[in-house]
């Protein structure tokens, strides 16, 4: 997709800070044969989503796996990662890598130790007025990991998490459709960051397992972490059943430049 070139704020506006709502977002036509082609009806999106979400709510487990196999094209026996498996992927990633990510954790963990919030009580007027701070009990992140795995995404939902003191976080990360597996740069992220779970699972799906929790996977007090299309939807639906952080559109890269700039 070519890179749009604006020559004026007025254009600026009109297109980089326009926003609008997630029901009147484009659906290309090839995505809408696509839900067709998997529903048997031409539905929009978000009726997609709410399908997916009732029936996760009805069959658990079951509707997890027929979803991922119909969605990420692969049936697996179980939907958690054995912690084994992260250890590998981070032992097989070069050591360059391994040794960004793991400087990215710290920095990101010294940040966030500067954020914390204490507990305080005032004993100044009668009676007492304070603010008790106290970390969720289990939070579920979301990590894409198809044509563009996020490890940076997961270090810095993740890492926060711990930091507060929540005292169980889970991952979630669609498997590749190649091999089944999630994608070992998402699964080396989450040995560094010291999660307690990891998934196998994307998209609606996901979101659903994580908010109304199944057999295999826990239900969670928040949700996090960024994804497409349907998992932002999955997010907005789940919404008050669960917590969530934001609903994050795409990434939006401006340059600014003029007739010096050398585009190599």
């Amino acid at each position: 997709m070519p890179i749009p070139i604006l020559d004026d704020v007025a254009a600026a506006r009109g297109t980089i800070l326009r926003r609008m709502p997630l029901d009147e977002v484009a659906v290309p036509p090839a995505l809408l044969d696509g839900i067709e082609r998997i529903f048997g009806a031409r539905l929009s999106p978000a009726e997609a989503v709410d399908r997916i979400i009732r029936d996760v709510r009805a069959r658990g487990d079951e509707a997890l796996l027929d979803w991922s196999a119909q969605l990420d094209n692969g049936r697996r026996e179980a939907l958690e990662v054995p912690r084994a498996r992260w250890q590998a992927a981070a032992e097989a990633l070069d050591p360059a890598l391994l040794d960004a990510l793991r400087l990215a954790a710290a920095e990101i963990e010294r940040f966030h130790r500067r954020q914390a919030r204490n507990s305080w009580v005032d004993f100044s007027v009668e009676g007492a007025l304070g603010q008790i701070v106290v970390p969720l009990q289990r939070v579920g992140l979301y990590a894409p990991g198809g044509s563009a795995p996020l490890p940076s995404s997961l270090l810095m939902a993740a890492i926060p998490a711990r930091v507060a003191g929540v005292e169980e976080i889970i991952v979630c990360s669609p498997p590749q459709r190649a091999t089944g597996e999630v994608h070992d740069l998402v699964l080396a992220a989450a040995h560094v960051a010291g999660v307690d779970r990891v998934f196998a699972l994307g998209g609606a799906q996901a979101i659903a397992g994580m908010a109304y929790g199944t057999a295999s996977v826990p239900q969670v007090d928040k949700i996090a972490g960024p994804g497409n299309l349907f998992v932002v939807l999955a997010k907005r639906a789940v919404y008050g059943v669960v917590g969530i952080e934001a609903l994050p559109g795409p990434t939006e890269t401006l340059v600014i430049a003029d007739a010096s700039a050398d585009p190599r």
